[in-house]
């Protein structure tokens, strides 16, 4: 069968990786499980089992076997490294998927579906699966040269090394439901392309800036058979109501169990009104007691949906910077989760003052509306926004618990469902 010798500049792309025999037609890509935010080398030692797949991959004949955490950079340089040997026909992936970027099954969604025209995996429940640091042509070439073979939640090393064997065999032989033999090189000569990094950091991209994004890369015209077979407007309707729906289904569940944390939290923590009342009289003078006057503060309530829909999204702000300013008195100062949402925010707040200029309140609404988006911008400057450290989950430092609540305080904005958002939003 054909072999080529790959390019002197492969592997283009650095990362967790071993490299091997380059003349197999297999490589090897074990999930790495960390807190959201820690990559080697600041993860403090991967875990023994994680890097046992990776050598034993290695030893049994493997082009390539490396980590992978993110469903972003962490793919595109799998796919530059790949698509630079021709000789590299399959692609296993294993290991438990990692949690909060859904990486394993971004891949198995990209061998589907393709990406779209705003460089996003088809039908990815990621949270940020943008591949803009990479050529186009190294998408198509990944996707036409490679057979994925899903082992996604297999740990067991005998099974890899199995798989590995069954890659480089003459005849075809039977692995789990693939059969397998080595297909010799592909046709067409070796992609080798390295990442732009013209977005060092896809895991802040909102949705509503990707077109922007999209106007400052670089994209050479795409052949529509090529679009096609990325899934682009040639995808199958239903494949994409599915992918839709999915997704709406885990939002769902999440946003129940959330409510649920909520409800019990309010529950636990109400006072009836007599006494918040004695609370309050508790700190006023004996003597001033009889001069002084309850005058209920009233504010003047919004007057159409377009302010009432500014009006809710300020007061769940105001929720989410207290939870951080709390955040940053803990351990959360020192990682980068806490930085990361911060950013987020401080974006977030700048589009929602973007939108109230654009309103058709009058100009005193929107002033007001404008200062308090202001002063929430003032209590951001004061907060870290120093994306690279580690997280603290990940170095056994973090006393907040199991959950991330710097995350989790940003998911709360979800609930500010009515009315709709303006259109020019």
């Amino acid at each position: 069968m054909l072999k080529v010798p790959p390019p002197s500049s492969y592997p283009p792309e650095k990362g967790c990786y071993l490299r091997g025999n380059d003349y197999s037609p297999v490589a090897v890509v074990v999930l790495l499980n960390a807190p959201y935010g820690t990559m080697p080398p600041e993860v403090q030692g991967i875990p023994k089992e994680i890097e046992n797949l990776v050598k034993v991959a290695i030893e049994t004949g493997a082009a390539l076997s490396g980590t992978l955490q993110t469903e972003n950079i962490g793919i595109e340089k799998i796919i530059c490294n790949v698509a630079a040997n021709p000789n590299i026909r399959y692609l296993i992936v294993c290991g438990n998927e990692v949690e909060g970027h859904d990486t394993g099954t971004a891949i198995k969604a990209l061998m589907e579906n393709g990406i779209d025209e705003r460089r996003t995996i088809i039908g990815s429940q990621a949270k940020t699966p943008y591949l803009f640091n990479i050529p186009l042509e190294a998408i198509y070439r990944f996707r036409e040269q490679l057979t994925l073979i899903d082992l996604i939640g297999e740990t067991d090393p005998e099974v890899i090394i199995k798989g590995v064997w069954s890659c480089y065999q003459e005849t075809p032989t039977p692995f789990k439901e693939y059969k397998l033999y080595d297909l010799g090189a592909y046709s067409e000569s070796a992609i080798s392309s390295s990442l732009t990094w013209k977005v060092k950091h896809p895991e802040e991209v909102e949705d509503w800036e990707i077109d922007d994004i999209l106007k400052g890369v670089e994209e050479s015209a795409e052949p529509a058979e090529k679009l096609k077979k990325t899934g682009g407007e040639h995808m199958k309707e239903g494949r994409r109501i599915l992918a839709i729906t999915k997704r709406l289904l885990k939002v769902t569940q999440e946003l129940s169990e959330i409510a649920m944390l909520c409800i019990e939290e309010i529950e636990g923590l109400e006072a009836p009104p007599e006494i918040e009342m004695k609370k309050e009289e508790a700190f006023i003078p004996e003597k001033a007691k009889s001069a002084v006057k309850v005058v209920p503060v009233v504010k003047e309530l919004p007057e159409t949906e377009e302010e009432l829909y500014f009006a809710n999204q300020l007061r769940g702000y105001s929720g989410v910077l207290a939870a951080f300013e709390a955040l940053d008195n803990d351990i959360c100062h020192n990682g980068c989760t806490l930085p990361g949402m911060v950013i987020t925010t401080q974006k977030r707040l700048k589009r929602l003052k973007e939108g109230i200029g654009k309103s058709s309140l009058s100009e005193e609404k929107k002033k007001g509306l404008e200062k308090e988006v202001n002063d929430f911008m003032e209590r951001i400057e004061a907060l870290p926004q120093d994306t690279d450290k580690p997280c603290q989950k990940a170095v056994g430092t973090c006393t907040i618990g199991k959950g991330c609540f710097a995350s989790g305080a940003l998911k709360l904005m979800n609930f500010i469902t009515e009315p709709a958002p303006p259109k020019y939003l």
